[in-house]
């Protein structure tokens, strides 16, 4: 457990849900491509690694966020 109070857990997750919704959007968009260079092929792979990070710590924290919710 961290300790952040319930009001910064909250923006936190609110903050993530944005930056996994904006690398979403990216993702996507490399995904439309016909064709994709080296580069843009390893800017896809970041884009898909900083998505799941987000969403791990998401979770983490909402489960924080229940835990205070039982206490």
């Amino acid at each position: 457990m961290s300790n952040l109070s319930r009001e910064e857990i909250t923006k936190e997750i609110a903050e993530l849900k944005d930056e996994h919704a904006a690398l979403d959007v990216r993702v996507e968009a490399f995904n439309a491509q016909v064709w994709m260079s080296p580069e843009e092929q390893m800017a896809l792979k970041e884009c898909k690694k900083l998505k799941l990070k987000a969403k791990e710590r998401m979770t983490l924290l909402q489960a924080e966020l229940d835990a205070l919710g039982e206490a």
